[in-house]
């Protein structure tokens, strides 16, 4: 019901362009799928440490929102606070903020959601939402399925950028110490470099973790506006993934009817340059500097040998090379990719769109047409918050300000309890 309604007020502007693909979740598997409106591509696709908190509360500032000024009673600062508290602190009001809110109203709400992310559970809360958006958590034939979630909850615990999701040049263990990640590849890029992401989202051409990389991080979709992502040039392609019409496609496979349609080039002529970041990696999620990106010819179409996946470049020379472009940046690996996706002006708005998604139980297709103006606002307010609280260590919003600024934004209230009631 909280999510119908938060979609209710919150989703005024769709968030995608006209032509754009737009992220669904698959009924039978939880995963991913893509629909498009108008073009169509071609191409087989799918297709925590235990250290002191070094969290700090801010008090009232200009920037916060007097929520008692807008006529939220206590009684609707109760109901509010309850609703989220189960998913933000894993456990009901206690009887200190009840009594604050018994005595400072609506008014409580803040300084109540800045106490809840210096919280011990608050890193849990970091996990689990970290886990729930990469469909990883657990373990399975000796693979360590809570890496991601491991950063997540480190992160949260020591009041680090969220964009180290991304940059992070290691993993973490149970006990919350620093390991390397698990993939035996000469770097580290976060969760992009843990076999529980590349497992997850293996599949042929590397499509599937390309794309779950861009949604998921910047709430990217394929096609994307050329400005941002320039398309490769055509004739480096393999030619199936050439084509812009059915006549051009020369590719039997193609041609029949295999895929998503005809006009492959408009997706993965962007598809290629993300998906090469992964080329050496295998559908196990192991690090192979032997890669020759190559198509197996005794196998599918789009898997290389050794359990790797085929890239989209037709040159041999360039088919196993990791060196690629991002959002019009080059790039030498996902360590590079994870820090020009960190730093994009997408990175952190879409931040906020997970953080209300986890919150309110929304579905990822619910969640695309939250109005892209609340998610700017929120951005500027995580980075003010970041700002007053760490001054000169600001060095991105984390998830502790993420949540402060979504879950006390009046906008988000009004969803939740409705409209304050006209003062006397």
């Amino acid at each position: 019901m909280i999510a119908t309604r938060l979609l209710a007020l919150i989703a005024l502007v769709p968030a995608c362009y006209a032509g754009s693909v737009a992220e669904t979740p698959d009924a039978s598997t939880g995963d991913a799928t893509t629909s498009q409106s108008s073009s169509t591509s071609t191409g087989p696709d799918d297709p925590a440490t235990t250290g002191t908190t070094t969290a700090t509360t801010g008090s009232a500032s200009d920037d916060e929102p007097d929520l008692g000024a807008l006529g939220y009673t206590a009684d609707d600062a109760r109901e509010y606070l309850a609703s989220i508290a189960p998913m933000v602190v894993g456990r009901l009001l206690s009887p200190d903020e009840d009594n604050l809110i018994h005595h400072f109203g609506a008014d409580a709400i803040v300084p109540i959601v800045e106490a809840w992310v210096s919280e011990p559970a608050f890193a849990d809360t970091a996990r689990a939402m970290l886990q729930v958006k990469l469909a990883a958590s657990g373990s399975k034939d000796g693979v360590d399925f809570e890496l991601p979630g491991n950063l997540a909850a480190h992160l949260a615990r020591n009041d680090r950028p969220y964009g180290e999701l991304l940059t992070a040049p290691y993993c973490v263990d149970p006990g919350g110490a620093e390991i390397p990640c698990d993939t035996g590849a000469p770097y580290a890029a976060g969760v992009l470099t843990t076999r529980a992401y590349l497992i997850a989202n293996a599949s042929r051409f590397n499509l599937r973790r390309a794309r779950r990389m861009m949604f998921i991080f910047t709430c990217s979709t394929y096609p994307m506006d050329p400005a941002v992502q320039p398309r490769i040039a055509k004739d480096t392609l393999i030619p199936m993934f050439r084509a812009m019409t059915k006549e051009e496609q020369t590719v039997p496979e193609a041609a029949n009817g295999f895929g998503n349609g005809s006009a492959c080039y408009s997706c993965h002529g962007q598809f290629s340059a993300h998906a090469q970041l992964f080329v050496r990696f295998s559908q196990d999620g192991l690090y192979h500097p032997e890669a020759t990106g190559l198509q197996d010819p005794d196998n599918e179409l789009g898997r290389s040998i050794n359990g790797l996946y085929a890239s989209h470049f037709v040159d041999p020379a360039a088919a196993p090379l990791e060196v690629s472009q991002v959002l019009n940046q080059l790039v030498d690996t996902l360590v590079d990719a994870g820090r020009v996706l960190s730093e994009s002006p997408a990175f952190y708005p879409c931040a906020a769109r997970n953080v209300l998604e986890y919150s309110f139980g929304m579905s990822e297709a619910e969640a695309v047409d939250i109005d892209p103006k609340l998610l700017a606002e929120l951005t500027t307010r995580a980075h003010a918050r970041d700002l007053r609280l760490r001054a000169d260590a600001a060095a991105g919003p984390t998830f502790g300000d993420l949540f402060v600024v979504a879950l006390t934004h009046p906008r988000v209230l009004q969803v939740v309890i409705g409209l304050p009631e006209s003062k006397p």
